[in-house]
């Protein structure tokens, strides 16, 4: 069984909100370590877009069946493996947003971590309960 089957679009999904997370936090701390400069412009990331085309199917891969033993097979790509950051400018940076900011970005990558190890947890408690069938 391929890892991508066994996984699910889940764990990928989590996977590349985490990613997405990361970048939105080295985005706000370069937003945050050039708050003083003059006519400094700050760059946000367009995350929940992106997600939210991903769920809606226009990034996710479409699901292929394979019905013969001589067909290829077929390895589902991970969402967002072709999408590229989509960065924004969000203007002059002020730091009541920039950290609200960080805490919302912060509190969401602990949660997708949490749903992440919940997922393992399940996946592990599966393989042990079958005793090995």
């Amino acid at each position: 069984m391929p890892p991508g089957r066994l996984f699910g679009t889940t764990i990928n999904l989590l996977e590349a909100n985490l990613d997405r997370r990361v970048i939105r936090h080295r985005l706000i701390g370069r937003n945050l370590a050039n708050i003083d400069t003059p006519n400094f412009r700050g760059t946000g990331l367009e995350f929940e877009k992106q997600l939210r085309i991903a769920l809606e199917g226009g990034i996710l891969p479409v699901s292929l069946a394979r019905t013969d033993p001589r067909h290829m097979p077929y390895e589902e790509p991970k969402p967002f493996s072709r999408a590229k950051p989509v960065y924004k400018d969000i203007g002059p940076v002020h730091l009541d947003i920039e950290m609200s900011k960080l805490a919302e970005n912060n509190i969401m990558f602990n949660a997708m971590v949490q749903l992440l190890n919940k997922k393992f947890r399940l996946l592990k408690m599966s393989m042990s309960e079958t005793g090995g069938q």
